[in-house]
């Protein structure tokens, strides 16, 4: 049966023999110096076993040396017969030897821990570390990580050709050259085959030291290599997303510029087309209210002249009939105008002020409670409350106060106009709104209805039948403000 001995083993074996075999003739000379008279030159073969045993065991160095001085000086007394010089001799010997022993085993621990600090670097780095023979290229030593990294065993590596691991001849000639010409390198982008035959793209930094061993560290960035490739894929990709998407936003944005210029045609078209039948309506409606001021006129005459009940009847439902006929065309002048300008904010206290200077009844009062209310309406607006008052003077009987105030809810605000007058009977509060309703009594509230609904405000009416009427405002959170300035905005 064959004992294997490991190679370490086998090195600590090897110097374990040297040092007992210089040991035994350091011994054996000082013995036959002494017994043949020689004390000058065997001092010196004890620095030998000394230097041998502190390089192998440096903890025990000081021990070892304290014992073969003790030899060496309990030999030197048997032997010269406690000669006065010898024994001063051998004893400046002794203290030397153990100086040396102290210092050699102190400069050697402190080697040692180096090394060992060196070691655990060398095995505990998260990169991939070898060394090789700048001449022979041959690796001398690797980590566990570059182990780990090429799939090898360490004993696989240890004393293998560079080759094995840098397989293209040119990337590990250029790899060499620069080395041997420039002593270090930086970060190179390499390639390593590993044992089953992948490669590896590694970033390898290069020292090369004095006894032309080559210190490297690799890093494997083969994984960040394949990210920056899908990143960069992923950029080309989305630049070309967003090429096409640009191009068809300008190909959209051109054919909306298209249709703008043509809607702007088409606007301007109706805006011309609006103007004249404004202006063909304008003059139809003065024309047939001059002709409705001819047929008055020509009632009276004829009213003044006859005399029959009968006919006289007639003649007043004449009257009424052309009446309400001017009505509605005043009324379609007004609802003409509705819509026709732009929305705007309106100081609702201004236009109740305006409305109401204008009041010819001395006996009415008009109290507005508003504040800095400002309301975002039609540039109608003011007619709401012209229509509210006049509203309030024709049906509310005997109205003597009209009274403005509002009140904010959780979604909208309440701008609320009430008299008290005679009120509104429940029947008809749904129906006081209505265009067909309006007929008889003036297109007032209809037309109320109408300017509001533009900008989203609506109107109720709330009161109670014989306290008055009382018409709340519906107005939406976005179309309502406060402010302290005086004039309309």
């Amino acid at each position: 049966m064959i004992v294997r001995i490991a190679p370490e083993k086998r090195h600590q074996i090897f110097w374990i023999i040297t040092i007992i075999i210089t040991v035994f003739i350091t011994l054996y000379s000082t013995v036959y110096s002494l017994s043949h008279g020689i004390y000058e030159v065997f001092p010196f073969i004890y620095f030998i076993p000394i230097i041998l045993f502190v390089y192998l065991y440096p903890a025990k160095g000081v021990y070892f040396s304290l014992g073969m001085s003790s030899v060496y000086i309990l030999l030197v007394y048997t032997y010269s017969g406690f000669n006065p010089q010898d024994v001063a001799v051998s004893t400046a010997w002794f203290v030397i030897f153990v100086t040396i022993g102290v210092v050699t085993s102190s400069f050697a621990e402190g080697l040692r821990e180096e090394e060992r600090k060196y070691r655990e670097i060398f095995e505990n780095s998260q990169a991939g570390i070898f060394t090789f023979n700048a001449n022979t290229l041959r690796l001398t030593e690797v980590n566990i990580k570059c182990v780990q990294m090429l799939k090898y065993d360490r004993a696989a590596l240890s004393g293998a050709d560079l080759s094995r691991i840098i397989t293209d001849a040119g990337s590990l000639e250029r790899f060499v050259q620069k080395i041997r010409m420039s002593r270090e390198t930086g970060d190179l982008e390499l390639f390593f085959t590993t044992r089953d035959g992948q490669v590896r793209q590694v970033l390898v930094s290069a020292t090369l030291t004095q006894g032309e061993v080559v210190i490297c560290s690799a890093i494997d960035i083969t994984a960040r290599k394949l990210a920056e490739q899908v990143i960069e894929r992923a950029r080309d990709d989305l630049e070309r997303r967003v090429k096409e998407r640009t191009e068809e936003f300008l190909r959209v944005n051109k054919e909306l510029s298209a249709e703008i210029e043509e809607r702007k045609r088409f606007e301007a078209a109706i805006r011309l087309a609006n103007h004249k039948i404004n202006t063909l309506s304008g003059i139809t409606r003065h024309d047939i209210l001059n002709q409705i001021t001819a047929i008055v006129m020509y009632l009276a005459l004829i009213r003044e002249m006859e005399t029959d009940d009968v006919i006289s009847a007639y003649l007043k439902k004449i009257e009424d009939v052309t009446d309400l006929i001017q009505k509605q065309i005043w009324f379609t002048q007004d609802y003409q105008h509705i819509g026709s300008g732009e929305p705007k904010w309106h100081k609702v206290s201004s236009v109740i002020s305006g409305i109401a200077s204008g009041v010819g009844k001395k006996d009415i009062v008009i109290v507005q409670d508003v504040g800095d209310l400002e309301i975002f309406a039609d540039s109608g607006f003011s007619k709401v409350f012209v229509n509210l008052i006049e509203n309030a003077l024709i049906h509310g009987g005997h109205v003597t106060r009209i009274q403005f105030s509002y009140y904010e809810t959780e979604n909208d605000l309440i701008l609320r106009c009430e008299d008290n007058g005679i009120g509104i009977p429940e029947e008809s509060k749904k129906l006081i709104f209505r265009r067909e309703y309006s007929r008889n009594t003036g297109y007032g509230l209809f037309l109320i209805v109408e300017i509001l609904s533009i900008t989203g405000l609506s109107i109720t009416e709330t009161g109670t039948p014989g306290n008055g009427a009382r018409f709340d405002i519906h107005v939406p959170k976005t179309s309502y403000r406060f402010s302290t300035a005086t004039d309309e905005k």
